[in-house]
């Protein structure tokens, strides 16, 4: 079955989004079946569209949404959360500058589109309130202690002075992800305080491996940096991922943090779903 879809990016982490806005909850939960069934090949890209995962937009789940968002990764799991996904749904569902609230299966997310620039593939810049940090301790694997901490989905970060984050992203990343101390498996993030205070970060993403950018990756980032010392609440902090720089902010703790940055709509087109196999 053919399915129109729009190719979006927020500082390169791209995905395919489908605006199903108009389905019923039964067709929208069999058009999710389908594509967590077809995203390795769909992602895939050599062979397919290309993208770190798939972004369904479904009618709202509560009374002052918009919108939902559904995440779907490249391996075909579901996570609970996306920001940069977050900013390019909330730019297409938005069309203008404005305000207005998606929600997840992290619950209901503010959002402002504070820029925005029309056309066949409208580009802007995105303001979401991410909700507030879950600290959860320190974990310890290997050698290496990490600070594990929720954004609606789960992340490890290790703050590193002299190593390569990069380095350590790629070469650790696949077996922390999928360490015990982890049973859903979880986000890997190695994160450099630099000397004018921005954060230089790599993420290895849970079911996607090595993306340009995380957006809840970078929020979860700053919380553990504010919580060890290494940031200051209440000033925007830059967060500098691979595909390019976020804003952030935490103004008190346990308060919000505000993640500030880009969504593009790269090209629109049509590509074949399959239908779901029937079940065994």
């Amino acid at each position: 079955m053919l399915e129109r879809f729009a190719k979006v990016e927020g500082l390169g982490n791209d995905f395919l989004l489908l605006d199903r806005r108009d389905a019923s909850p039964a067709v929208l939960d069999a058009l999710v079946a389908r594509l967590r069934a077809a995203a390795p090949a769909l992602c895939d890209r050599r062979l397919g569209v290309g993208g770190d995962g798939i972004l369904v937009v479904g009618p709202p789940r509560t009374a002052e949404a918009a919108a939902t968002m559904i995440v779907v990764n490249h391996d075909g799991s579901r996570p609970e959360m996306c920001g940069n996904g977050l900013r390019c749904v909330a730019l297409a569902v938005a069309g203008a500058v404005r305000r207005l609230v998606i929600d997840t299966d992290a619950g209901p997310k503010p959002c402002a589109v504070r820029e925005f620039y029309p056309g066949t593939c409208p580009s802007g810049q995105v303001a979401i309130d991410m909700g507030p940090p879950d600290l959860l301790g320190p974990r310890r694997v290997g050698d290496r202690s990490f600070a594990a901490v929720s954004m609606g989905n789960p992340h490890a970060i290790a703050f590193v002075t002299s190593e390569d984050p990069e380095a350590l992203a790629r070469g650790d990343g696949p077996s922390i992800e999928r360490d015990p101390q982890f049973p859903g498996r979880t986000n890997v993030e190695f994160a450099r305080v630099e000397a004018d205070g921005s954060i230089t970060l790599w993420v290895w993403e849970r079911g996607c491996g090595i993306t340009s950018a995380c957006g809840t990756g970078a929020c979860a980032t700053l919380a553990a940096a504010i919580a060890e010392g290494l940031a200051p609440h209440a000033r925007d902090v830059v967060v500098r991922l691979p595909g390019g720089p976020l804003v952030l902010r935490q103004d008190r703790a346990g308060g919000s943090i505000l993640m500030t940055g880009p969504a593009r709509v790269a090209f629109v087109g049509e590509v074949e779903v399959p239908a779901a196999s029937p079940a065994a």
